[in-house]
């Protein structure tokens, strides 16, 4: 018998999560893939007792930390070809998992799909990708290989078989991402179906984009309109929320929104969707009511929120943190019990990512191994990261010392804010999280990694970028200093555009850095901060003002602009705050 290392890798990542409309689409295609790489991991443990590495086998049966798309193990057996059978029954666990589940989700449906199309694809929504080694005398040599070598070369050859071709064609693509034909029928007029699947006019789903939208339990996912909407209901008073629920409630009974009971009930204040106390989303649900009495329920729903201070703001945070490091750390591993170690490590921070997340009022969506992603209000989205990095840091603090890892070298986390717009496809706002990860792990040799970085998407403008060291505390603390300046109104809403309309007026000494140019640029920023006027009519406070003249001279006035910008989305907690109605 020979001791093998085996790595499983579960996907497509981009049509399982990436593609996405709505807030379910994304916790869906999460929960999906991670359904899937549960059942394969459990088949390898069923055949291998106590085989695998990542996950921990402390997983088992546990709800509270995702299982990753890749999955490592070390077996036992006669030959590569006992090896390969074993992988191919994991695979086969994971897609019979994705069927059941597929199916559960179509028998909720009162209508009949497209048959012929539902089970051509619902067969090849998985893909595996499997590759294995002999451990030999060198675990670490061997777990080193598998990892930069042998999986990386086995993705890059794929297996491709023909699609199978159907019957009917012509027909539309799913609206997700427009790769495969719809499994929606006609449908006809008063079919519940619609409503049921969520779907906004003329889209069309496919068998993956039908089990997004149907599988598990609907209630367990927090839309994010009502993460947007979360700071503005807290400020309400317990009657105003208790009128505000009594309104809300008959739009479930119309299908015109969902409940939200998940996340241990913390949204139990408004346990709905809240996308109707958004005035573009409740104008339209007026305009398409499908009876006197739906009419009547909007109207009283819109009379009750017109007593109300103020309106939600549509804007929220998509968060993505990934651990720094991680790859050099499995590395100084020389056992498997030391892989063990960190795996067991990842998962207690894992599981504790749900709780941290929660303590914010927000949602997480997937917290598996070093890897998060989850939904927060804007006035938490910073301090989420930032208790995330922490625990992640002193998660990882035991097992770095036990491998003899140089402080300076230990795993961090480094966390993506995007935030944007309630009426954009998640798809997109889960892309924008994902560049702002990408840009606080960092490309600059001399400050990687380890960092936050927030990217704004304005739906009437452009994005605004900020990256902060996590170490950095100087600013971390300036930004947290502004974003308090913009909540008491001690900074006029305006001041970042005219600090970019200076920025544009001396364009022609942008690369210019003689004492003259910076004269220039240091005179006309303190002419603007001398004319800006709070909205109470004050002048800014001192402080206030060496805050940004700092801050200018050490990032430049574009940098600072984008800086103030994101602050001021930070502190808002209203729709006026942000310039919407």
């Amino acid at each position: 018998m020979t001791r093998y290392l085996i790595a499983l890798s579960l996907g497509p990542v981009q049509s399982l999560i990436g593609a996405a409309r709505r807030t379910r689409d994304l916790w869906c295609g999460s929960w999906l893939l991670s359904e899937a790489a549960r059942a394969a991991a459990s088949e390898l443990e069923k055949q291998h007792r106590g085989c695998l590495i990542f996950p921990s086998s402390a997983q088992e049966g546990e709800l509270e930390a995702n299982v990753s798309n890749i999955l490592r193990a070390e077996v036992e057996a006669p030959d590569a070809e006992a090896v390969r059978a074993l992988c191919d029954s994991a695979k086969a666990a994971a897609s019979a998992r994705l069927i059941e589940l597929g199916e559960r989700a179509r028998s909720a449906l009162k209508v009949r799909l497209r048959e012929e199309v539902w089970h051509a694809q619902v067969d090849d929504i998985l893909e595996c990708f499997a590759a294995w080694v002999p451990v030999g005398d060198n675990y670490g040599e061997a777990s080193r290989q598998l990892g930069r070598r042998t999986l990386a070369a086995r993705k890059a050859t794929r297996d491709f078989t023909p699609s199978r071709s159907l019957a009917t064609v012509g027909l539309p693509k799913s609206s997700l991402d427009g790769a495969l034909e719809t499994v929606l029928p006609e449908w006809d007029k008063g079919d519940r179906a619609p409503r049921q699947l969520r779907l906004s006019e003329n889209e069309q789903l496919d068998a993956l984009g039908v089990m997004k939208r149907l599988a598990g339990d609907a209630e367990q996912f927090t839309a994010y309109s009502r993460l947007a909407a979360d700071p503005w209901i807290e400020s309400l008073e317990y009657e105003q929320k208790k009128r505000l629920c009594q309104a809300y409630e008959p739009m479930v009974g119309f299908e015109l929104a969902t409940r939200v009971s998940g996340n241990s009930g913390i949204y139990g204040a408004l346990p709905y969707d809240a996308q109707l106390l958004f005035s573009s989303r409740l104008e339209v649900a007026k305009a398409n009511a499908g009876s006197a009495d739906e009419s009547a329920k909007l109207q009283a729903l819109e009379a009750q929120l017109r007593q109300l201070h103020g309106a939600p703001v549509p804007y929220a945070a998509i968060l993505k943190a990934d651990g720094d490091r991680m790859g050099k750390l499995l590395a100084e591993a020389g056992s498997v019990e030391q892989s063990r170690m960190i795996s067991n490590a990842l998962h207690g921070f894992a599981s504790e990512v749900r709780q941290i997340v929660q303590g914010h009022r927000g949602h997480a969506i997937y917290a598996g191994g070093d890897d998060v992603l989850a939904l927060v209000p804007l006035p938490q989205a910073i301090a989420c990261a930032k208790e995330l990095a922490g625990r992640f840091k002193e998660s990882l603090a035991s097992v770095s010392r036990e491998l003899n890892v140089a402080e300076s070298k230990r795993p961090t986390l480094s966390a993506g804010l995007g935030i944007g717009h309630f009426l954009q496809p998640l798809g997109a706002l889960r892309a924008r999280a994902e560049a702002a990860e990408k840009l606080a792990k960092g490309d600059d040799a001399n400050s990687p990694r380890n960092a936050l970085a927030i990217i704004l998407g304005i739906r009437s403008g452009g994005e605004h970028a900020v990256r902060v060291k996590w170490d950095d505390d100087s600013a971390l603390d300036d930004l947290h200093a502004l974003t308090e300046a913009f909540r008491h109104g001690k900074l006029p809403s305006r001041i970042a555009y005219d600090l970019r309309g200076i920025d544009r007026r001396l364009a022609w000494l942008r690369d210019d850095n003689g004492d003259d140019a910076k004269g220039m640029r240091r005179s006309e920023l303190r002419r603007l901060l001398d004319r800006a006027r709070t909205s109470a009519g004050e002048k800014i406070a001192c402080v206030h003002r060496e805050l940004v003249e700092r801050r200018v001279r050490e990032q430049g006035l574009t940098a600072v602009a984008d800086l103030l910008i994101v602050a001021r989305w930070l502190s808002a907690r209203s729709a006026a705050e942000v310039g919407e109605r």
